[in-house]
């Protein structure tokens, strides 16, 4: 088998991901980045979360403040000109931008297709990562294509789930199931009366819901519901909290996520076109390719992230990311997430050493698997903060690739 050879691998295509690389090759580096789905973009593509949260601070009051300009602000600039996007929304103490996700797609195809030191293996996934001397050396990829090895002198795991540290034998930690953080799934409805979801008329029908769960009618889990009009005539976009899924069938957490979203999403869909005015016309369009992940594995790094970091606004002398988003939790038990709010204006530091894994060299983390509590990663998961954590694990693994 014929081994490649890059400076930096860059493994999952997400947000951290796109930064990762992006930042990467325009550092110098000879880069690949490797995704398994057949499109860029993550939970923000696959997941349809619809919504970049984590681009400014927290305020009561006032217009919006980006907390990181350089590369993340160009990207939050591209994703705020695409056409199905909507200008910037207020949520509780902060703003969010609404976008398209297959626009979003085809604007990361754009910014990875125009940088000469940068290619993308889509349909891609790892499967070993080789070490020596205690720093990784190779990357082993499968496609349709078949088996090939990269060598490589970094590699920045952004796969959300930290699938290139547990390869390469990283200390790693995945919290017991039933501490993680709920899974969710989107799907969207067409054929919507206008106002059937606002203000009271969606409340009630939102009680209507939880009630015929409440019956028996609706599965388990089936009322914890957010939902929204798009710029579309008669479309929802619709998100479920996943809570009270059931594993007893000896199959794997996103396994039964899956099946069980799947199931609530027909069951729903079909009690709302029967039974709810306004929804008579109401048929499911389209559903995220998989569930919303907001926790799963992390690296154990040089440093980790904790709550009272987030809360304090600390800053940290070899900060690398400004963020503000909430500690934003979704639990098994409770309705809804619970939000703790920064102080307005107040942001804290993501230090470099929670990108660094602390047991095996040449490896960084971003996004969603970088090291942090539960508490403190329930904030600093959101696209906009992986964009920033991407951008710097691409920047300092291009810097050690160099040295």
């Amino acid at each position: 088998m014929d081994t490649q050879r890059y400076d930096v691998v860059v493994v999952g295509g997400g947000a951290a991901g796109i930064a990762a690389a992006l930042a990467a090759a325009r550092a110098g580096a000879e880069t690949l980045l490797v995704e398994r789905y057949g499109f860029l973009g993550g939970m923000a593509t696959a997941g349809m979360v619809g919504t970049v949260c984590g681009l400014y601070l927290t305020r009561t009051e006032g217009s919006p403040e980006r907390l990181n300009d350089g590369l993340v602000g160009e990207i939050a600039d591209r994703i705020e000109a695409l056409p199905g996007s909507e200008p910037r929304l207020r949520r509780g103490r902060t703003f969010v931008v609404p976008y398209v996700a297959h626009e979003l797609a085809a604007l990361a195809d754009d910014l990875t297709a125009i940088e000469p030191a940068l290619d993308v293996a889509l349909h891609a996934y790892v499967t070993s990562v080789a070490t020596e001397h205690g720093a990784v050396t190779t990357v082993g990829l499968a496609s349709w294509e078949g088996p090939r090895e990269v060598a490589c002198g970094a590699v920045v795991d952004a796969s959300g789930d930290a699938i290139a540290a547990l390869a390469a034998g990283a200390p790693v930690e995945t919290p017991e199931r039933g501490e993680r953080q709920l899974c969710s799934l989107v799907f969207t409805l067409q054929g919507v009366a206008p106002d059937a979801v606002r203000g009271a008329v969606g409340l009630a029908v939102l009680r209507r819901v939880a009630a015929a769960e409440e019956a028996g009618t609706l599965p388990p889990g089936s009322s914890d519901l957010g939902w929204r009009y798009t710029r579309r005539p008669g479309e929802v976009t619709v998100k479920l909290a996943l809570r009270a899924v059931d594993a007893s069938d000896g199959c794997d957490w996103l396994t039964a996520a899956e099946r069980a979203g799947r199931r609530r999403v027909a069951a729903l869909a079909a009690f709302l076109h029967r039974e709810v005015p306004g929804f008579a016309s109401s048929f499911v369009s389209h559903t995220a390719a998989q569930v919303g992940v907001r926790e799963s594995r992390r690296i154990v790094g040089r440093q980790r992230l904790t709550r009272d970091d987030v809360l304090a606004g600390r800053r940290a002398a070899d900060g690398i990311a400004r963020a503000a988003w909430p500690i934003e939790l979704w639990r098994e038990g409770s309705a809804g997430a619970s939000y703790e709010w920064l102080a307005d204006g107040a942001w804290y530091d993501v230090p470099l050493g929670c990108l660094q894994s602390s047991g095996v060299h040449r490896l960084l983390a971003a996004g969603r698997c970088i090291s942090g509590t539960a508490e403190a990663l329930g904030s600093a998961r959101v696209i906009g903060t992986c964009l920033a954590t991407g951008a710097a694990a691409g920047r300092e693994a291009a810097r050690i690739a160099g040295s």
